[in-house]
């Protein structure tokens, strides 16, 4: 015979699980081994004749074979079947309790950490495909809600939630689920509630808040781990125990809050068990002093030490003085990431200052105002050992969003909401300002002076290594960074040394001037410096910063920092890597940020959430990077920086700004796909709305590079600005009014905006030109001589006719070759009044020159007889 069965006392859990049980196991008998929960004798009072359940003097126990188990795997909570575990029958164990020393173990053991056994039932019912009557998922329903505290409980898992879901779909019914579970009140549990708080008493066991409470009472009042609940509602702490004397027994209840108290340990060597967030112990002869005793022993024992202030505080502490204008303090939390700082008078805190504060001041026109009439003064503090329950609740209490840590009268930490929230979420708390990049330090331990000494020329060569030098004899570090790391990594040729020391950037720009031969032109705003060689040769020098930006969109301030924050303020990992040039170190990477993980990945990746905000500019950086190096934008990268031009951040931007970051994209060597991405992301509609970017203007870009290399093997075209020849191209399409519009919003320099403002007339020239295959070269020069190289390039890209290519191409080789021979000179001595003629009369000889009329000097000279001598000059 097979039974099921489940522990005394027993409650929904188990009344459920053994519902469920008698699914798997249909031939099972199930038991009820002893007495009933209030609950569970309320709700079977009303349907014990729809559920089987004998008790154990209705079966032969002898005869038992097998026993399925819930809810229990301790033989002392067995009821009336005690002692069945020492005979020869098989247990089938489904429990969801810690291990307790004189568990049953059985042929099958499913133990699980669950809110409710009932779960674990419900997901073998669920694979085994066993149907439910709406009923019996009520039941189970019950069982699940009633161990979860109706899925609030901490021990609840998404296996209960999902179990729960799965029990509606076969028809639950909630108004019965909480029709039991919402038992009211009872005057007696009311007047022992009202008795217990007269005699809370709070300890603290390393820092945690322990609640004690204990009472008598001449009969049984049932329901006491429900005013257990209700008292913990009521009074503070981390744990609370209660000990009531009913009937000569003292009956014992304990939850507990945190982890760090788990109450079912306290509670075991008062023959308690449960939880570790609930349990409950009946000590027989009872001595409450003795009982409370023992529970605050095992708590001294046993309880892990609380989290404190000193934990989870930031520090050192970024603070604003007292008398820093409210614009400014706006300023410097942007810089940090903060949404609050401290401000003080000296060493002493006077008062916080919140980005609320600084968004109402500016909305009244006070930016210029001191943030001390601006700021909360009544300031609440915690020191370094307050605990973080206390501070959350200070938090909640006084709705403020950070709490200085004050130690001696000295400022030694904040603890902010964020800090506060991670503790109770982990590290998946959503931060406002959050980093993006690989935390881990990928690659600190490698050295690159191989690749430094194979891939470099020697000039460039010695130039670091006398960097290195004078960073030795000046005590400082001194790195090469940025884009030149990039490329020696990717072996790319890049030769545009830019140096960062940690130090005074201009006095070793200075020094490693001096040595050279060159001369230092410095920056005193930015700390930076160029050193200029003699033969033009630049390196760029910087002292290590950190830049913050005064508002978005804005050029960036700086102030002194090591390498590691110089490397954050950059804007993206690849480019964040840096080798020390000083001898001991020569070669070795710095890489704070994963810049060599996305290098070989092929990823653009910003440092942190807030970087398009700062400098929107960057979106079009990360799309020109994406296009040069074939690499992708990282996925969150991407998403942040379409949210950024949602939000129109790029509207801030000075079109000078994007004038250099266009002309850099422009610059690269095939430009198209940059500008598909930023018509992709939406960032082309602040740069050129006026352009389509459709099939035939992309097919136009994309015979740009091929004719400038054309030209540039037959050596043609010297001087040509590739970028100018793509605005023209871009700009083709509009017509003058617009193109008008453009040239006036980039501000162009004089000759770009010549060459752009012509570029309809070279259209219409390039139309003529293809309605006349006999038009001589001359006429053709004519035409096109007083046009820019950019423009010339323009009209080649016009030009639809094979003929009229072909004579456009041999033309610019005739005028590559021709030189007129004769000069003012020969003019002279041939009879001719030096004037204003002279240059016609060339001219007319470039001409023919070109026409092959002529062919040498002799030629020349004698066609200007033949125009002395019909009167031409």
């Amino acid at each position: 015979m097979d039974i099921i069965t489940s522990h005394n006392s027993l409650d929904f859990d188990g009344l459920a699980a053994m519902v469920a049980a008698s699914k798997l196991f249909p031939h099972a008998i199930p038991i009820i081994p002893g007495t009933l929960s209030k609950n569970v004798r309320r709700f079977m009072g009303l349907y014990k004749d729809s559920l089987a359940f004998r008790s154990p003097r209705e079966i032969n126990l002898d005869a038992v074979e097998r026993v399925i188990l819930v809810d229990t795997r301790n033989p002392a909570r067995l009821g009336s079947l005690k002692g069945l575990e020492e005979r020869n029958c098989d247990f089938v164990v489904f429990d969801h309790h810690p291990d307790g020393p004189n568990d049953i173990h059985g042929v099958i053991n499913e133990v699980h950490v669950v809110g409710a056994v009932t779960t674990v039932l419900v997901e073998k019912i669920r694979q085994e495909d066993i149907p439910l009557t709406p009923f019996e998922a009520t039941i189970l329903a019950l069982g699940i809600y009633e161990d979860t505290g109706s899925l609030l409980f901490t021990s609840t898992t998404y296996r209960d939630v999902e179990a729960v879901a799965y029990l509606l779909r076969q028809g639950a019914d909630l108004s019965v689920v909480a029709s039991f579970m919402e038992e009211p009140f009872s005057d007696e549990q009311r007047q022992l509630l009202q008795k217990l708080l007269n005699d809370v008493r709070h300890y603290r066991v390393n820092g945690l808040d322990i609640v004690l409470a204990a009472g008598a009472e001449k009969g049984f009042i049932p329901g006491l781990d429900v005013v257990t609940y209700h008292l913990m509602e009521v009074v503070a702490g981390d744990a609370i125990f209660v000990m009531v004397i009913m009937q000569g027994k003292a009956q014992v209840v304990a939850r507990s809050r945190t982890p760090n108290i788990q109450v079912n340990k306290i509670l075991s060597p008062l023959g308690g068990h449960g939880h570790e967030t609930a349990a409950a112990a009946v000590v027989r002869n009872p001595d409450l002093k003795v009982i409370e005793r023992e529970i605050l022993e095992q708590l001294a024992k046993n309880t892990g030490k609380a989290m404190s202030a000193r934990d989870i505080m930031s520090s050192p502490v970024k603070t604003i003085p007292v008398d820093v204008t409210m614009e400014e303090a706006g300023k410097i939390m942007l810089r940090y990431g903060h949404t609050g700082m401290p401000v003080i008078d000296g060493e002493r805190l006077v008062g916080i200052i919140s980005r609320r504060d600084v968004d109402k001041a500016m909305i009244h026109n006070l930016g210029h105002a001191p943030v001390k009439g601006f700021m909360t003064q009544e300031v609440v503090t915690v020191t370094p050992d307050t605990g973080v329950g206390e501070i959350r609740r200070i938090v909640v209490e006084k709705d403020i969003g950070r709490v200085p840590v004050v130690e001696g009268g000295r400022l030694v930490g904040i603890v902010s909401r964020t800090d506060l929230l991670r503790t109770m979420h982990g590290d998946q708390y959503p931060e406002d300002h959050a980093v993006m990049y690989n935390r881990g330090e990928h690659g600190l331990n490698r050295n690159y002076r191989d690749a430094l000494e194979s891939r470099l020329p020697k000039r460039i060569k010695d130039i670091l290594k006398t960097a290195g030098m004078i960073g030795d004899d000046m005590g400082i570090n001194v790195y090469c960074v940025g884009g030149f790391v990039r490329d020696l990594l990717l072996q790319v040729k890049n030769f545009d040394v830019d140096l960062v020391v940690e130090g005074d950037g201009i006095e070793f720009a200075q020094r490693l001037a001096e040595t050279l031969g060159g001369r230092a032109r410095s920056h005193e705003r930015f700390r930076t410096a160029v050193v200029v060689l003699p033969d033009g040769f630049k390196i760029d020098v910087a002292t290590a910063r950190t830049e913050y930006y005064e508002f978005p969109a804005a050029l960036p301030k700086v102030e002194r920092s090591s390498i590691r924050e110089d490397m954050y303020r950059r804007d993206f990992t690849i480019n964040t890597m840096a080798i020390c040039l000083n001898a001991q170190r020569y070669g070795e990477m710095i890489d704070y940020f994963g810049g060599q993980q996305d290098l070989e990945q092929g990823l653009i990746r910003v440092l942190y959430n807030l970087s398009f905000v700062e400098d929107p500019t960057r979106i079009i950086r990360a799309i020109r990077f994406e296009a040069r190096y074939k690499f992708r934008i990282e996925p969150d990268t991407l998403q942040m920086a379409r949210y950024a031009v949602q939000r129109r951040l790029l509207r801030h931007l000075s079109y000078k700004r994007i004038r250099q970051e266009l002309i850099l994209i422009l610059e690269e060597k095939d430009p198209v796909p940059a500008l598909r991405r930023m018509e992709d992301i939406g960032v082309w509609q602040y740069v050129l709305p006026e352009v389509d970017l459709n099939e035939k203007m992309r097919y136009t870009l994309s015979r740009v590079p091929r004719v400038l290399g054309w030209l540039a093997e037959r050596e043609l075209g010297t001087g040509v600005r590739p970028w100018v020849v793509y605005m023209e191209v871009l700009c083709s399409q509009l017509d003058q009014s617009k193109l008008q519009s453009v040239i006036d919003r980039f501000h162009f320099d004089r000759k770009t905006a010549q060459s752009l403002a012509r570029i309809r007339d070279v259209m219409e020239l390039a139309r003529n030109f293809q309605r006349n295959e006999q038009m001589p070269f001359s006429q053709l020069d004519l035409l096109l001589r007083d046009y820019s190289m950019e423009n010339i390039v323009f009209f080649l890209l016009c030009l639809e006719r094979e003929w009229a290519w072909e004579k456009a191409v041999k033309y610019l080789e005739l005028v590559r070759d021709v030189k007129v021979e004769m000069n003012g000179n020969d003019l002279k001595r041939m009879g001719i009044k030096p004037g204003p003629l002279f240059k016609v009369l060339l001219d007319k000889l470039r001409a023919a020159r070109l026409d092959r009329e002529v062919t040498s000097y002799e030629d020349e000279v004698k066609l200007v007889r033949k125009w002395m001598e019909d009167g031409l000059c």
